[in-house]
């Protein structure tokens, strides 16, 4: 149920104050023309990431993001008139550990490395629910879909069918968690997230030689972009599918992003500009002085910042040029 905007009057205030926080673009290239590694980390101490102080090995960057990403989600969560109001953005970090847990037991490998605590139920309790077949505190549809990749993969042995189950019901679960708090800004936020994957999805399946067949298959329901956009025009040039998107405000990603994906291989343009596209969605929460929006936009900003982040300092570990790393940059919030 949506709340009134008297209620959001503190959490956006106490927000406000903390956008302050959010790196420009113009302080990321500060991060990315430091000399030394550790005047990068300095740089992100003035921004709350950790305290300056020397790191044991550079790879120790990502404790700092992770740190950070955790404060968020807290403060974030912790000031929200209600939880549910945006805990499905939690919601694809619960479905991937599931994911993970899944897949180690059928291989019978250590799920430990690749679980994440940034959703919902934390790592240890979501391995205890999926070892014990538990499912009591899942949700409906996360419970259905467990018990659906299960079987599946006991008839198939195929781990890509617990991907497929899985994702669809998270962003089913994401969507109708959306409509449940009837803000217009969360639901299109949510249908712009189905649209960009779904999107990606078009590209890599083509790219792997898939057929629209298969497409129809993995294609998530609930965004924008409706199915038959994609399978009517699957085996149309990029350039040309493209213009299909224009009314969905997506042809850039596609034409630009899909054109080097031709020629290269690579996804790194279009990714950016998938993300790209989030953040622009986001600014309009700008001009909203009391409401959902300014939370969802700056759990989203930092998301994408901490991405930023973890691109531009492992780059910088790596020797990436300052050019390559200015190039792959996501746009900012601020």
């Amino acid at each position: 149920m949506k709340h009134g905007q008297e209620q959001y009057e503190f959490p956006c205030a106490v927000i406000r104050g903390n956008e302050k926080t959010l790196l420009s673009r113009t302080d990321l290239i500060r991060v990315i023309e430091s000399k030394q590694f550790q005047s990068a980390i300095g740089i992100l101490a003035e921004f709350g990431y950790g305290d300056g102080k020397e790191l044991e090995s550079p790879r120790e960057f990502e404790n700092l993001l992770r740190q950070e990403q955790r404060r968020v989600k807290e403060l974030v969560f912790s000031i929200l008139p209600e939880k549910e109001s945006l805990a499905m953005l939690l919601y694809p970090a619960d479905y991937h550990n599931v994911k993970a847990l899944l897949k180690a037991e059928f291989l019978g490998i250590d799920p430990s490395p690749y679980l994440t605590e940034a959703g919902t139920v934390t790592a240890e309790k979501m391995s205890q629910m999926i070892k014990e077949r538990n499912y009591m505190f899942l949700s409906l549809p996360m419970k259905y879909a467990v018990q659906e990749a299960v079987d599946l993969f006991s008839k198939g042995r195929d781990p890509q069918e617990i991907d497929i189950v899985l994702d669809r019901a998270c962003y089913k679960d994401m969507l109708e968690a959306a409509a449940e708090t009837e803000d217009d800004f969360l639901i299109g936020y949510v249908r712009l997230l189905i649209d960009i994957l779904n999107l990606t999805t078009f590209v890599r399946l083509r790219q792997m030689g898939k057929g629209w067949t298969f497409f129809q298959k993995v294609f998530l329901v609930g965004g924008t972009i409706d199915e038959r956009v994609f399978t009517s025009g699957y085996e149309e040039p990029y350039q040309q599918f493209a213009d299909r998107l224009a009314p969905y405000g997506m042809r850039e990603i596609l034409a630009d992003g899909g054109a080097v994906v031709k020629e290269t291989g690579k996804y790194t343009l279009l990714e950016k500009l998938c993300d790209d596209k989030k953040i622009q969605y986001l600014r309009d929460a700008k001009y909203v002085t009391a409401g959902l929006e300014p939370l969802l936009a700056f759990y989203g900003a930092k998301e994408s910042e901490i991405k930023n982040l973890r691109m531009v300092l492992t780059g910088k570990i790596s020797g990436t040029s300052e050019e390559i790393m200015k190039e792959r940059l996501r746009e900012t919030y601020v």
